[in-house]
């Protein structure tokens, strides 16, 4: 990895032996330029890369590099990027020009505190979340529990807001009194230690002072009102936040963060989690497989000669680098081109999370006209929208994006990605199932622009989507195994269908999960009630 056959391990020896205060990848960088440093382009100005052993020049190059020294938020010790190799760093050139005024971001988006709307909590899909991931249901089956159309679940209860993941098949809804009530599968005491309950089949109170939740497959991460973040469920690869230790709780825990940091957003995905601070400054925590932490790196290392593993992060630190396609690069393909680092200080307004990629909104600026997207992690089927199948360690700028336009919000599926603009139209790419030609750059759904549709709330799940319109259409495409689409015995959709049921219904809050589709509905006196207790009584374990 060095010039004269250098080892990672002789790198990391090297690392260790300067005392630590220069990370692997900066000593890699030094090495690599083989004794061509220059001068410094400031002896005088303080460099944070710069230490006793480490001359400016050697600073200034690593700085151009986009090596960034890593530090430790939490006070345990050397940091994790530091105690294991990378060797699987994204081939890039780091280098980037002035890119002109310093944009004057308006982050009141992420801080104003408005009281939510409540309605009444609406479920389509099976609640028998046994079955979801493992089984699909036969066309004889026709349960109580299992809701081909939209019905109410909970009516007497006040509900804001509604959260599941494409990877979930667990559930979390909020009251107007910040109580948590969750149900579904309760792999990895995601849902809290309920006895040894694997399934919690109806609604139940969970937690308090809940502000917003996030759920991967087998964690769920709650923003509290206090602007701190807490988790359950397991935490082999760091999604949890917390330390490498704690393997898995049922209790709520507080996540790792720098101290004294407010946030306002989180996403999950699988085995990661993303949250934005009230600065809309980015962070992450879980695994790096795929580069979905954003921080440049996948961390992959040899535990054994034939055995991979993949640097976890344990705690939520911040990723401020991201990347746009060179300017430079004349390649006329998309698939062989190089990025480089922006220099800018993005601040972002939303985030959202796939299988294992995500995705992020800037926040608007008076001296923008638009808003950008950036997406990172699994490229696969072209959910990331740069017109290619590569994995993104950085976050990056999806320049097929229309320029101007004001994106506002995001969503992610399993392999796809969702981005709604301010007037109310979406754009779609990735697929929704696997064996379909890919949408590899963001492509206008028209069946909803050219029809004035004006969309309000985004949903991806696991193979399907949902929007919903201010007109109280709500729209559906894609596989729906479990009847989560709502559209009775049909399964299935190739284009955007309407949900009959939900026609002329307001909807407040929308979330796709694996095997569920969930809505907050201002009103839900037309819509059939799911028996909860006969459901509890079938599917209690």
């Amino acid at each position: 990895v060095a010039p004269g056959f250098g080892t990672s391990a002789d790198v990391q020896r090297l690392s260790q032996e300067l005392g630590g205060s220069l990370p692997v990848a900066a000593v890699t960088a030094m090495m690599r330029a083989e004794g061509r440093g220059i001068r410094g382009k400031s002896e005088d100005a303080p460099n944070p890369l710069t230490s006793p052993g480490t001359s400016n020049a050697w600073a200034d190059f690593i700085q151009e590099e986009g090596v960034g020294v890593a530090t430790n938020l939490f006070g345990n010790g050397a940091s994790k990027a530091e105690e294991e190799p990378s060797s699987k760093r994204q081939k890039t050139d780091s280098s980037s020009g002035a890119t002109g005024e310093k944009l004057d971001y308006d982050l009141s988006v992420l801080t104003e505190k408005q009281a939510l709307p409540f309605g009444s909590l609406v479920q389509s899909g099976t609640m028998d979340t046994t079955l979801v991931g493992r089984k699909n249901l036969k066309s004889s089956e026709d349960a109580i529990y299992h809701l081909n159309v939209p019905h109410s679940l909970m009516p007497k209860v006040a509900i804001t807001s509604v959260f599941t993941g494409c990877n979930a098949a667990h559930a979390i809804a909020l009251d107007k009194s910040n109580q948590a009530y969750g149900w579904g599968r309760n792999e990895g005491l995601c849902l809290g230690d309920s006895g040894d309950a694997t399934v919690i089949p109806t609604p139940t109170l969970v937690a308090s002072n809940i502000q917003s939740a996030a759920l991967g497959k087998s964690h769920t991460i709650f923003l509290q009102t206090d602007g701190t973040l807490h988790a359950l469920g397991t935490n082999k690869s760091g999604q949890c936040g917390w330390r490498a230790n704690m393997k898995q709780s049922g209790t709520l825990k507080a996540c790792l963060a720098p101290k004294d940091t407010v946030f306002t957003k989180i996403a999950c995905g699988e085995d990661f989690s993303l949250a934005l601070d009230d600065k809309g400054i980015l962070y992450s925590t879980g695994s790096s497989e795929f580069g979905q932490l954003g921080n440049g790196e996948t961390g992959e290392y040899f535990v054994t000669a034939n055995k991979l593993a993949f640097t976890n992060a344990y705690g939520f630190g911040p990723q401020v680098i991201y990347h746009k396609t060179d300017p430079r690069d004349n390649s006329h393909s998309d698939q062989q081109k190089t990025t480089v680092a922006m220099n800018e200080e993005i601040r972002l307004q939303d985030i959202a999370c796939g299988k294992h990629h995500a995705l992020a909104v800037e926040a608007p600026a008076s001296n923008a006209s638009g808003t950008r997207i950036f997406s990172w992690g699994c490229g696969n089927y072209g959910c990331l929208g740069h017109n290619r199948q590569h994995d993104e360690y950085f976050p990056r700028l999806v320049e097929a994006f229309p320029r101007g336009s004001k994106a506002t919000k995001v969503a992610a599926g399993s392999n796809c990605s969702l981005v709604m603009t301010q007037n109310g139209h979406v754009y779609f790419f990735g697929v929704t199932k696997t064996n379909a030609d890919a949408v590899m750059k963001p492509q206008l759904v028209d069946a909803l622009a050219n029809n004035q549709h004006v969309v309000t709330h985004i949903g991806a799940g696991a193979g399907n989507v949902a929007c919903c319109t201010n007109g109280g259409n709500t729209v559906v495409w894609g596989n729906g195994p479990y009847g989560e689409l709502g559209l009775g015995s049909k399964k299935s959709s190739a284009k955007p269908s309407f949900v009959d049921s939900l026609s002329g219904v307001k909807i407040l809050d929308l979330a796709c999960g694996l095997g569920s589709f969930l809505y907050v509905v201002e009103e839900d006196k037309d819509l059939p009630k799911v028996n909860l207790s006969a459901v509890e009584k079938l599917l209690k374990p």
